[in-house]
């Protein structure tokens, strides 16, 4: 059985990671927990099943200071509102036919690093294909061709405004920034009480669970070992 919870997620958009009402929704989710749990105890099963609680990704507070304009770059490159896909938390351009990317991302790093844009040192420009390959971000032709990555809680807007300054949160950055990181946690026969594990990449875990069913899983990133490394084995 699969449980999602949207919050404290959905929260989390609105009001930024560090806000007290992030507190109440992690509470009710606490409760919502307790009830599964006792459940479990009052039907006598609770030591015989595996329970995890797993968290999809981390949450940065994003501030209206932390922003980087586009046109800002203008007096070394023009972008087109039309060439942008994705704003943040990673910029995605693609430009038409005819004009070069490489070109794009040559004046853009150019622009951010002159110390003349404003936050410009918190962004820098990839063609898809250069993009640190620890990201696995390259290969999809549903990728653009142009690629920015964002310092931790920074944003991007096309133009400056007069909107109202606010504070929020959100999630998809450099995964290898703390903040992006999640829970682990796992209780049942399969799991040694009390055992501490190495932070790991969360598509280890569908391994995890074929281990568990006694599955054979279909091909993908993780690997056989690591369910090995932490899961006790299967009583007979």
């Amino acid at each position: 059985m699969a449980v999602y919870f949207s919050d404290p997620d959905s929260q989390g958009h609105i009001v930024g990671p560090d806000h007290p009402s992030i507190t109440d929704a992690v509470a009710r989710i606490d409760s919502v927990i307790g009830r599964l749990i006792d459940g479990l105890e009052k039907r006598g099963i609770f030591d015989k099943v595996n329970v995890i609680m797993l968290g999809d990704h981390g949450m940065v507070g994003t501030c209206d200071t932390r922003l980087i304009f586009l046109d800002d770059l203008s007096p070394w490159v023009t972008i087109e509102p039309e060439w942008v896909t994705s704003q943040s938390p990673l910029l995605a351009i693609t430009p038409p036919d005819g004009v070069s990317a490489a070109k794009i991302v040559s004046k853009m790093n150019e622009a951010l690093s002159s110390g003349k844009v404003e936050n410009g040192n918190y962004l820098k420009m990839y063609l898809k294909e250069d993009l640190p390959e620890r990201l696995h971000y390259a290969d999809s032709y549903r990728i653009p061709p142009i690629i920015g990555l964002l310092g931790e809680g920074y944003k991007v807007e096309l133009k400056r405004s007069e909107s109202q300054k606010e504070c929020a949160g959100a999630h998809g950055y450099d995964n290898a920034f703390f903040s992006m990181r999640t829970i682990f946690m796992a209780r049942g026969p399969r799991f040694a009480k009390g055992r501490k594990v190495p932070s790991f990449k969360n598509i280890e875990i569908y391994n995890v669970l074929a281990s568990i069913l006694g599955l054979k899983g279909a091909p993908n990133n993780g690997s056989a070992s690591f369910a090995n490394s932490i899961l006790s084995k299967k009583e007979v």
